[in-house]
């Protein structure tokens, strides 16, 4: 018995309607630049793991309204997986709502450790380089070198 055929996206998802998916993508980065704004406000994030935690969920926010996936029953169509999920889990007595799910478990939480890596390797070469103590005598209190 042969394996199950895998359906792949294809990138081509917005050829069919490009308009509404560039409204989905002007949208999300607007909502994700407000969320960055916001947790920046509120504070905590003084430290590069905090800095680099608010990158993380910005850029996974942004990803969740965007994220891509098959229609249920119309195949060659594609909407935000969210948006489908809400719509065939709430909406539709007989939704099909396990792509959706499937997709969103799978893919954001692969987004956000790679996010949250991406901005915690991105402050290393950055760092403040601190001199070395060893071998450097300490200065008395009067302000001149021991």
């Amino acid at each position: 018995m042969e394996p199950p055929e895998q359906k792949t996206m294809m990138m081509e998802f917005t050829a069919t309607y490009p308009t509404p998916w560039a409204i989905i993508a002007a949208a999300a980065l607007i909502g994700a630049l407000c969320l960055n704004s916001l947790l920046s406000k509120i504070g905590g994030n003084r430290s590069v793991f905090g800095r680099s935690l608010r990158w993380a969920l910005v850029v996974t926010v942004a990803a969740a309204f965007t994220l891509p996936v098959a229609v249920p029953r119309t195949e060659d169509v594609f909407a935000p997986a969210f948006l489908v999920l809400l719509f065939e889990t709430v909406f539709q007595s007989q939704g099909v709502p396990e792509e959706a799910r499937r997709v969103m478990i799978s893919v954001l939480p692969m987004i956000f450790g790679g996010a949250l890596a991406i901005c915690l390797l991105g402050h290393l070469p950055f760092r403040k380089k601190r001199p070395s103590t060893s071998g450097v005598p300490p200065k008395a209190k009067g302000g001149t070198p021991v």
